[in-house]
């Protein structure tokens, strides 16, 4: 009798490591699958980031090109569009979407797929505490007006913007920029607000 369990004993220990071995090698398997994935995953995010970069300059582009018709409207003259107009200053970077300079003022301008209330928010605080700094060549006899441009609008970031003091464009289609400000809008010259 008590060879009938050993036997049943180094039986089953054998079929144990069948067992394992088929585990093992069921894990390398999905291992190697997960691999795949993530490899899928990072390619595939790399893809959306160049897409959402590709659609941003795109919509640059787009508003760039239309942008001085709209300007003239609102009695802007004489001035000059660049886009993405950049600074840096002790390895800190600013980059500005679309600027136009006139003789005393000058528009900086941020350009938006989908305009968020957080993207106004952050758009500010760059308009008083930093755009003066990376751009000192405005400072003193040039008045600083915002404009923000979107494409699409989250609800209510249009009336949070013109709270705000900021021109408020919206690109339609064919080259049309709508204004959204109400008529006779003074907008907030930020150069009194820089902090250095």
């Amino acid at each position: 009798m008590a060879k009938d369990y050993r036997e049943e004993f180094w039986k089953g220990l054998k079929e144990l490591e069948e067992k394992m071995k088929e585990t093992d090698k069921k894990i390398k398997e999905l291992m190697e699958s997960q691999k795949k994935t993530d490899y899928q995953i990072k390619s595939l995010t790399k893809a959306i980031s160049e897409l959402n970069g590709t659609w941003k300059r795109f919509s640059e582009k787009i508003v760039f090109d239309s942008i001085e018709n709209t300007l003239n409207a609102l009695g802007f003259k004489d001035f000059s569009v660049r886009r993405n107009v950049k600074s840096t200053i002790n390895s800190k970077h600013m980059e500005i979407d679309i600027l136009a300079v006139g003789e005393d003022y000058v528009l900086v301008m941020e350009v938006k797929t989908t305009l968020k209330v957080e993207h106004v928010r952050k758009f500010v605080k760059k308009l008083k505490d930093k755009f003066l700094s990376f751009f000192p060549e405005f400072k003193g006899r040039y008045k600083v007006y915002g404009v923000v441009i979107g494409i699409n609008f989250q609800e209510g970031v249009d009336e949070f913007a013109i709270k705000n003091g900021l021109l408020v464009f919206r690109y339609k289609d064919k080259g049309e920029v709508e204004v959204l400000n109400p008529e006779g809008f003074k907008p907030k010259d930020f150069s009194k607000n820089d902090k250095f």
